[in-house]
């Protein structure tokens, strides 16, 4: 009796000891690999983050390179559609549509006045500007029509300055255009 007894200690002993292996276990080592894997999961959701802000990054810049070439391709269109002509020529062919635009919307041109060619602000550069400053008499229906027409004439020109105003004739529109011609020369900076 003797043996199954000392049998059933040894067993009960061995027993305890892998109760208290598997509980050292469930203490020590689970929480530490919970932790890793907890570790490991937040690593991966954060690179997951990172990448989905890189990916989004290089949407936004490629979107800006988009519009980037898109404006040089605008910037060179206007370039290669600039009168190359002289002063003079762009003053008549303004002068001309100025005035084809007036008699077509029943407006009354007072004066049109042209400035001096001018490279200021576009130094080192083969473009040239001339202020075209006119007046125009008529009713603001027609103003608001001439000037939509004029916008769109495709004459290379920036409305600098413009005001409209009531007048014993009528609306008056007082406009100031800065229009542009290449020469076919760059200025040179000089070199001091």
């Amino acid at each position: 009796m003797n043996s199954p007894l000392r049998t059933s200690r040894l067993r009960l002993a061995l027993g305890g000891l892998g109760l208290v292996l598997g509980l050292g276990v469930a203490f020590f080592l689970l929480p530490d690999a919970s932790q890793q894997l907890n570790q490991k999961l937040k690593a991966k959701g954060e690179a997951e983050r990172n990448r989905n802000q890189q990916v989004q990054r290089l949407q936004e810049l490629q979107q800006l390179a988009d519009r980037i070439q898109r404006g040089r391709e605008t910037l060179a269109d206007l370039e290669n559609r600039l009168p190359k002509g002289s002063a003079g020529e762009l003053q008549w062919s303004l002068s001309k549509r100025l005035h084809e635009l007036a008699q077509k919307h029943g407006l009354r041109l007072q004066s049109i006045k042209y400035g001096l060619p001018s490279r200021e602000g576009s130094r080192g550069t083969d473009l040239e500007a001339v202020d075209v400053e006119f007046v125009a008499v008529g009713v603001y229906a027609s103003h608001k029509a001439f000037m939509i027409d004029l916008e769109s004439s495709g004459l290379p020109f920036a409305v600098r300055d413009g005001r409209l105003e009531e007048s014993p004739e009528g609306a008056r529109l007082d406009i100031v255009l800065r229009a542009f011609r290449k020469t076919g020369t760059p200025e040179r900076e000089e070199e001091a």
